[in-house]
């Protein structure tokens, strides 16, 4: 008969065989797991497809109600073109809503939605009907009906219903994956136990059982492994989710740049309006009214470059320039502004590098710099511009992923003011942010600053303390080369207004009516021979009939041919003709357009008279430019 086998070696079996339960569990916890989590994320990316249809149907819907509201205000049909749009988009947002809901707690919302769009848009469709048979009082009374606006509330309310089921849904899913990731968690933390334990009770065995326990560990590593993976997908899905968030601050960046359009507006039609009404009763006493209109489209366009300037997408001229030089002029400048009880010191760095940058928008920089250390010192005070040449090596860059190391031109303006408290300097760069009273100021001015230097490839950071002033400094790269002289990139120091000889002719090619009408005759006004044309073809078509053309002028943003494009043929078939190119914003006007077309001159709109003046007679009295210096295609 056999001898009994020792408890000790019963026990360790027993314990072995609980460590391969408990491992085996381990194993089953983290393949459920994981494959929980990759369904959690299909499902989860499922929903944020249709958060985003959702939002795209109420933005569509917006937008189509925005575009007949325009329409109904200024009768100018472009306004429609939102809603035009909206109808076909909408029919295909809730094709695609149909398909992408699958959940029957979602899709009972769906009917009631497609038919509180379909109510919204006959509602716009009966009210543009009126207003285009001239029935304007039954428009308005449709509209003061709050007919639409009652629409407008079911569609919001049933949406957000919708959006915080799809939020329900995530936060489920989350949550199941946390309590299964614990339970695993638990397990792991059994099983390590039982292992030890095991190893302790069965060392004579240690051997024979290697080979089980190597095993055992590569498929815990496998385990941790497909867990890693898990949580990278999980913290995609958290930055997607960031990302939505970001795009609703973008909604409220909107509203407020419509809230001070609005009031911009409000003052152009208001004066037009009195203008109108005077000048009908034969009262030619309107100057004023024309003043405050024009100042108010000049406060739109300062807007537009200030929200062009933040988003890092105005159109620079950048030109090779002595820092030095622009540093000292516009010190000056502030130095005359500021009055007497600020005093400004300028300390300058001998041999201060060159930089290549826009000279206007630089110049700007530096002056809204010092308003606002203005502001911080309504009692008077001390303002110093430094510069320096300066390196910023790894160490400092290395905490800014934004900013390169290299060489740098750094201009520093430092006021003895208020200072920021650390609350107030986080956010002192962010769009619409203001400290200052209702009306002081639209809280652009440094987000301008800041789109600008980081247009330019540089950086600028603040330093201040609640009673102790505010530094803020701006690093510029070094550029090399022979920089341009302050009279041959400075139009504003020029006196007077410069006109044509009456014999000097312009083609003018812009698609917007409007501007091409207000152009064209401001051009004549200014003593030009002016040519026009509504598209970059017919504006071949001029330039082939009409061989002593002296300047082309077009728009860059048009369909089919754009103002580059036309300007690359127009330079074939004329080498050295003059060009000027007009831009508001364009992702194309934002490239450095001398590249582009050797010599070409850039026109911001919106522009005034004066600026127009300039920008033509500064072409025109230009030797003759260089062609294209490669060959171009049309």
């Amino acid at each position: 008969m056999a001898a009994d086998k020792p408890p000790s070696l019963i026990r360790s079996r027993i314990m072995l065989a609980a460590g391969f339960v408990l491992l085996t569990a381990l194993l089953a916890g983290a393949f459920v797991l994981a494959a929980t989590r990759a369904q959690g994320i299909d499902q989860q990316q499922h929903i944020q497809a249709v958060r985003a249809s959702l939002r795209s149907t109420m933005l569509t819907i917006q937008g189509a109600e925005t575009g007949q509201r325009g329409y109904l205000l200024t009768g100018e049909k472009t306004y429609l073109a939102p809603y035009i749009r909206a109808r076909g988009r909408l029919r295909t947002l809730l094709q695609t809503l149909d398909r992408q809901v699958s959940d029957p707690q979602r899709r009972r919302y769906l009917p009631e939605l497609r038919a509180l769009i379909a109510g919204k848009l006959a509602e716009l469709a009966q009210t543009l009907s009126y207003y285009d048979r001239g029935e304007h009082a039954k428009a308005t009374d449709l509209v003061r009906s709050n007919l639409g606006m009652q629409l407008m509330e079911r569609i919001r309310t049933l949406l957000a219903s919708m959006l915080a089921d799809c939020d329900r849904s995530i936060a489920a899913q989350q949550a199941r994956e946390r309590l299964l990731s614990r339970w695993v968690l638990t397990g792991a933390s059994a099983s390590a136990l039982a292992i030890l334990g095991l190893a302790m009770l069965t060392l004579r065995e240690m051997s024979r059982r290697h080979y089980i326990m190597v095993r055992a560990r590569d498929e815990l590593l496998a385990a941790s492994e497909a867990l890693r993976r898990s949580t990278e997908r999980q913290a995609m899905l958290e930055e997607a989710v960031r990302q939505s968030r970001k795009m609703e601050a973008l909604g409220a960046l909107t509203g407020g740049m419509a809230h001070d359009f609005n009031n911009m507006l409000a003052v152009v039609m208001g004066n037009l309006e009195l203008l109108k009404a005077r000048l009908a009763r034969g009262n030619h006493d309107v100057g004023r009214h024309v003043g405050y209109a024009l100042e108010a489209t000049r406060r739109a366009g300062e807007l537009t470059q200030r929200l062009l300037a933040f988003a890092r997408k105005q159109p620079l001229h950048a030109i090779l320039v002595a820092t030095d030089e622009v540093v000292a002029n516009t010190t000056e400048v502030i130095r005359r502004t500021l009055g007497g009880i600020y005093s400004v010191e300028l300390q300058q760095a001998p041999d201060l590098w060159k930089t290549r940058v826009d000279v206007t928008q630089l110049e700007s920089t530096l002056i809204n710099l010092a308003v606002n250390a203005r502001d911080a010192m309504p009692g008077g005070g001390r303002l110093t511009v430094q510069t320096a040449n300066v390196f910023l090596d790894e160490e400092f860059a290395g905490g800014r992923p934004d900013v390169a190391r290299g060489a740098y031109v750094m201009i520093a303006v430092t006021d003895t003011g208020q200072g920021m408290a650390p609350e107030v300097r986080r956010k002192a760069f962010e769009p619409f942010f203001t400290t200052k009273a209702a009306g002081k100021g639209t809280g652009l001015g440094l987000s301008q600053v800041y789109g600008f230097i980081k247009q330019t490839g540089g950086h600028v950071d603040i330093e201040s303390e609640v009673g102790r002033g505010t530094t803020i400094r701006v690093y510029l790269p070094r550029a090399d080369g022979a920089a341009a002289t302050g009279a041959a990139r400075s139009e504003r120091a020029r006196d007077g207004m410069p006109r044509g000889d009456g014999a000097t002719l312009i083609l003018l090619v812009d698609d917007d009516i409007g501007v091409r009408v207000f152009t064209a005759e401001a051009l004549t006004e200014l003593g030009y021979r002016v040519l026009t044309a509504s598209s970059g073809h017919e504006g071949l078509a001029v330039l082939d009939a009409h061989p002593r053309i002296d300047l082309l002028l077009t728009d860059v943003e048009m369909a089919q041919l754009t103002g580059w494009e036309l300007a690359d043929i127009a330079r074939q078939v004329r080498p050295g003709l003059k060009v000027l190119l007009m831009t508001g914003f364009t992702r194309a006007a934002t490239e450095r357009f001398g590249e582009r077309v050797a010599g070409a001159g850039l026109l911001r709109k919106p522009f005034t008279l004066e600026e127009l003046a300039h920008r033509v007679h500064g072409l025109l009295s230009e030797g003759p430019d260089p062609p294209p210096a490669t060959p171009l295609r049309a």
